[in-house]
């Protein structure tokens, strides 16, 4: 296993490396304490045959998608992790960035070549040493008084090993400082990967007592003048003594027994003056008190540079700034201060004792990095003069650096795209922030393997995916965009449409458009809720309408629908007498027209078969002629029927108005039967009159009067 490995190492030497290697670290980036534990997952985007590490210590873990490393303890200074992937498409590595560090074993502080109380006024160096620390680049020493931060040390050595490291401090006495505190303090600035807050240790304090052993006063106590520029300084006391007088170099006072002498000079050029006041008391003992003396000079010039080299930076790759200052004093207080735009990004000191002008030069290692294209560096040289110097310090800034840093392709924004139709490559949303490079990149691109103009106008069927290249001659960075070609709605339709009735409606159109079209019927101006099942009685006119944000497409065409044959089913009785004449009519309807015919008793009479409607004959009828007729119709959806029922019953030959002459004779018979009747009624009752026999013969008269 292991020889298989380092084969696959091998194989792996000429593998891409760098951005373009799909290898991702969590964390992307390992700080980690020395002897701690310390885990790193690798995975990657794509399908790989093989991913591993190739690892100096620790343990490596496979799981499904990812491989791990881990260390129990984390000891080697000089640890190099890097992960590997392998596919038929990409062979590539990527290295894991380490930063192991220690903190420091102790940091001390103390005072360098001094012991017992400071002289005020008197300059002191403060020296702060710190013990086994790593990376020592990462180290800042702050320095503070009391509870104030009033400097801070960084250091350049990029040894990752664990070293020793001293910084040191100027401070001047002043009796406002009696009793004050000192100290320093270690600090590891590992950035935003590393511990936070950052690890740091601090000293024991320094205990400073100032001491006034002379009893006279200078005021100002210290000077702090420019080149040949006039001083004055005065010396007083108040206790008594025999005399007192100025010594110096320059500008000599007489003794005097006054409580106050001046020391006074107009043109002073002596860079290493040290004026001394002095009383002499009356026991004939003295006292002096040196006047500190710091002359200045700002320089002549300050220019920044680039070292063994010209033209345009190369991204990731280091150059060296040189700042020259000419002609400054003193050069210990000098502070070369050097700034990215507006932003100070570091500092250099110097600890030569020289007080005469010296010209001094200080550099700046920096790493092109695109982020810096057009940036502008500057040094200024800065005279920290202390309290008692000019404020703000006196300091001559050099002309702007202006920095091109030059570097391969990256596009950005890697967005898909639907623009409308008609639309060229040319017109895709890019801006200066979309595709990054210098020299500017020029954009190509690929469709189907095929290079296409940025120029080229598309159409509907250029949609697809386009590989979009900006390449400069540094290198070239590529991705995947998919195009979308929007496009009003198009309709591809035919005039006439048949479907079955009740059937889902489907259209009769090939409907087109980008984004996808909204389609709506109509009929007879008339919205139509989808889907969409249409009887026979929709047949006829409709009206198709597709819609998106580019426009609309209208189209009418017939709905033809077919269904089966259809007519009333309810049975039809006729009722005839022998010997009639009898005509039965069918009517039906259809789609396509239904074929017709009769049948009596299950038997087709019909001599050939018509459409829609039929008539059937039938002359003088007799008793055979009575049963069901039956009607059918039929199509390629269906078939329907309808009985005819005939019944026929005998022929009687009755005359109707024999029959009516008849019934009016019997009524006058009738009628005349009951006149006799009435008349032989009256005649049998008669009517009387009686007469004495003298006069009359008894008669019997008629009912009909005399006889």
């Amino acid at each position: 296993m292991l020889l298989s490995q380092q084969l696959i190492v091998l194989l792996l030497i000429t593998l891409t490396h760098g951005d373009d290697c799909p290898i991702f670290f969590n964390p992307p980036k390992l700080v980690v304490e020395y002897g701690a534990s310390a885990s790193v997952n690798c995975s990657t985007s794509i399908i790989v045959d093989v991913i591993f590490w190739n690892i100096s210590e620790g343990a490596v873990q496979v799981s499904e998608d990812l491989i791990s490393w881990r260390v129990n303890e984390s000891r080697n200074w000089e640890l190099k992790q890097t992960c590997y992937i392998s596919s038929n498409k990409t062979k590539c590595s990527q290295n894991l960035t380490v930063t192991l560090y220690k903190t420091p074993d102790s940091v001390s502080i103390k005072t360098v070549n001094y012991t017992g109380p400071m002289i005020s006024g008197e300059q002191y160096k403060l020296q702060c040493d710190i013990q086994d620390v790593a990376p020592v680049k990462s180290l800042i020493v702050k320095w503070f008084k009391g509870e104030n931060l009033v400097n801070f040390t960084t250091f350049s050595d990029t040894i990752k090993t664990p070293v020793n490291e001293s910084a040191t401090l100027l401070i001047t006495a002043n009796k406002v400082d009696d009793g004050v505190q000192y100290r320093c303090e270690a600090e590891l600035e590992l950035g935003p990967d590393g511990p936070q807050p950052p690890p740091r240790v601090t000293s024991e304090s320094l205990n400073i007592s100032i001491s006034s052993q002379c009893l006279v006063q200078l005021n100002p106590p210290r000077v702090v003048m420019k080149y040949d520029s006039s001083v004055s300084v005065n010396c007083s006391t108040t206790v008594p003594h025999g005399e007192m007088g100025w010594e110096a170099t320059e500008g000599s006072v007489p003794l005097t027994n006054d409580s106050l002498i001046t020391w006074n000079i107009q043109h002073l050029r002596q860079w290493d003056i040290e004026p001394i006041c002095y009383i002499n008391y009356i026991n004939g003992s003295q006292c002096e008190s040196r006047l500190p003396v710091t002359i200045y000079k700002t320089p002549d010039s300050v220019s920044i540079s680039t070292v063994d080299h010209t033209g345009p930076m190369i991204e990731d790759k280091q150059y060296k700034l040189q700042c020259d200052i000419q002609n400054v004093a003193p050069v210990n207080n000098l502070t070369v201060k050097w700034f990215k735009g507006e932003t100070l990004v570091n500092f250099t000191t110097f600890n030569d004792k020289t007080k005469t002008p010296v010209s001094e030069s200080a550099t700046l290692l920096i790493t092109a990095n695109r982020t810096d294209d057009g940036v502008q560096y500057r040094c200024e040289a800065e005279l920290e003069l202390g309290p008692d110097g000019p404020h703000p310090p006196p300091r001559v800034t050099s002309e702007p650096l202006n920095i091109t840093v030059h570097f391969k392709p990256q596009i950005n924004v890697c967005n898909d795209w639907s623009p409308k139709i008609w639309s060229s490559l040319g017109s895709y949303p890019l801006n200066s922030s979309s595709v990054v490079g210098n020299p500017r990149p020029n954009i190509s691109w690929r469709h189907r393997s095929s290079s296409v103009n940025v120029s080229k106008l598309l159409d509907k069927y250029d949609s697809g995916q386009y590989i979009i290249t900006a390449s400069n001659k540094h290198g070239n960075s590529s991705c995947i965009i998919n195009i979308t070609l929007e496009y009003p709605p198009e309709l591809n339709c035919s005039e006439n449409y048949q479907i079955k009735e009740k059937t889902l409606f489907k259209l009769p159109c090939l409907v087109d458009g980008s984004p996808t079209p909204d389609v709506f019927l109509y009929k007879d101006d008339k919205a139509i809720q989808l889907p969409y099942y249409p009887t026979c009685n929709d047949s006829g006119w409709h009206n198709l309408i597709a819609s998106n944000k580019h426009g609309t497409a209208h189209h009418n065409f017939i709905i033809d629908i077919l269904y089966a044959p259809m007519f009333d089913t309810k049975p039809a009785t006729f009722t005839v007498v022998e010997d009639s004449n009898i005509t039965l009519e069918c009517s039906s309807t259809g789609n396509p027209e239904p074929e017709m015919w009769w049948s009596f008793n299950n038997k087709n009479i019909s001599t050939e078969r018509r459409h829609r409607h039929i008539t059937l004959n039938i002359q003088k009828a007799t008793f055979t002629s009575a049963g069901v007729y039956k009607c059918s119709a039929t199509n390629e959806f269906g078939r329907q029927e309808k009985n005819f029922i005939v019944e026929i019953k005998g022929n009687f030959h009755i005359n109707i108005a024999i029959v009516v002459a008849f019934i009016v004779g019997l009524l006058l018979f009738l009628i005349i039967l009951l006149f006799l009747c009435e008349w032989r009624r009256r005649k049998s009752s008669g009517h009387y009159q009686i007469q004495s026999e003298k006069q009359y013969e008894m008669s019997l008269l008629s009912n009909g009067g005399a006889k």
